[in-house]
């Protein structure tokens, strides 16, 4: 199998205008949700040759690690590594060459109750590190985890069910929280160790809306994109979603979202976002009409478009997020209609260490120093500079490296 990286031209996105060339590549990778299909088949597999060493034979399937190359005109996938075993119906994560799957079935010993099967993965050559099966109470079910720079903890937005919750404060009474004590199903942010999958939940209470993604930023920030296209925020201590003060029809003073709806919905399905930690852009792969199109029998609704490779009509696409404002742009349809479960931009990630050095004690010497986006923030002697938490690109003299501040 080919396992070459293939290099993409990233489309620089400007909100409501044509996007242009970039002269900045990238590659995106990621672990198929399992949750779309090309031409109506569910599953394909190429038989590639018998494994001696293994005593089996070979297959090159669908599920398993992606990775998508943009051209001017749309986005194209090829799997780096396939294996029936990668798939993602519940979550998936990639932190530091490793790529952690998670997998809601039926308990082999009780049928009417559900167990999480976990796999872990070396992400460079998708070898199979490691699998565990976990029972429902661990409540494994998220709709995104990422590694978060700053405090090198993962955060995920987890499906908590048949458990009791305490009372959220006052200031999280609003009509999008649970309150009070509940055995009911709902989302709160939380931290999960990525060894035991034992999770810490942030949230006190829980979350009603439609969240399709989960993304750290290199300074830290924690977004979510919902399934009406809207950009969230959660304050990283409180696990709340950031707000604004607003009036509503009545002309009273409430507290909404942050970011007003961008007009891009998509489907509730699995989907995943990253992003690239050297320019501080976030991507989302989402769905592209809210998931609508036509079947095989002629009927309209959200059901995959089974002639999207002659009419256009992409049901995923690539988009950028300005975290600024919350506008999405849509950078292009991706031809095969894949739709990932976790992703991210190899080199370009938070958690991979190579080539990032955390700041210890400054050493003498005079440095530039610039943030995500190439901007020059700081000129002078690197005793002096005083950097808040995130990722930053210094350079003295002719060395250039990049560094973290916790």
């Amino acid at each position: 199998m080919n396992k070459r990286s293939i290099r993409l031209i990233l489309l620089s996105a400007i909100v409501s205008a044509p996007i242009a060339l970039s002269a900045q590549t990238l590659e995106f990778r990621g672990v198929k949700a399992n949750a779309r299909y090309d031409d109506g088949s569910t599953y394909k597999s190429t038989y590639i040759g018998w494994d001696s060493e293994q005593g089996k034979a070979i297959f090159d399937v669908d599920q398993g690690l992606w990775k998508m190359d943009i051209t001017a005109d749309t986005v194209t996938t090829e799997v780096v590594k396939g294996d029936n075993l990668m798939y993602a119906n519940s979550g998936a994560v990639y932190k530091n060459d490793t790529i952690v799957t998670v997998y809601s079935r039926e308990s082999e010993d009780d049928p009417t109750k559900m167990e999480f099967k976990v796999r872990w993965w070396k992400a460079s050559d998708g070898t199979k590190l490691r699998e565990e099966t976990f029972p429902q109470s661990a409540n494994l079910e998220s709709r995104g985890m990422s590694y978060n720079p700053v405090d090198g903890k993962v955060y995920g937005l987890f499906y908590f069910t048949g458990v009791a919750l305490p009372d959220p404060v006052s200031e999280l009474d609003s009509t999008d929280i649970q309150n009070g004590d509940t055995t009911d199903a709902g989302y709160a942010l939380g931290t999960i160790d990525l060894n035991t999958m034992k999770i810490q939940q942030i949230t006190p209470g829980l979350y009603y809306d439609n969240f399709v993604t989960l993304a750290c930023s290199p300074e830290g920030r924690i977004f979510s994109m919902t399934a009406a296209g809207t950009l969230v925020e959660f304050d990283r201590q409180k696990g709340i979603i950031i707000t604004k003060t607003a009036k509503n029809s009545n002309g009273e003073t409430v507290q909404v979202n942050k970011y007003d709806p961008s007009g891009v919905k998509s489907q509730f399905k699995r989907q995943a976002s990253c992003f690239d930690f050297t320019t501080g852009k976030l991507y989302w792969n989402g769905f592209v009409n809210n998931g609508m199109g036509y079947n095989d029998f002629g009927s309209y609704g959200p059901l995959p478009d089974r002639s999207w490779k002659t009419n256009g009509k992409y049901d995923t696409a690539l988009y950028e997020i300005n975290i600024e404002t919350g506008a999405v742009t849509r950078i292009s349809g991706i031809q095969n209609r894949l739709s990932l479960a976790c992703m991210w931009i190899p080199g370009r990630d938070a958690s991979d260490v190579t080539g990032i050095e955390d700041i210890t004690a400054p050493s003498n010497g005079n440095v530039k120093v610039y943030n995500q986006q190439g901007m020059l923030i700081y000129t002078g002697s690197e005793a002096d500079m005083n950097l808040s938490k995130g990722l930053y690109i210094i350079k003295q003299g002719n060395s250039t490296k990049k560094v973290l501040k916790r």
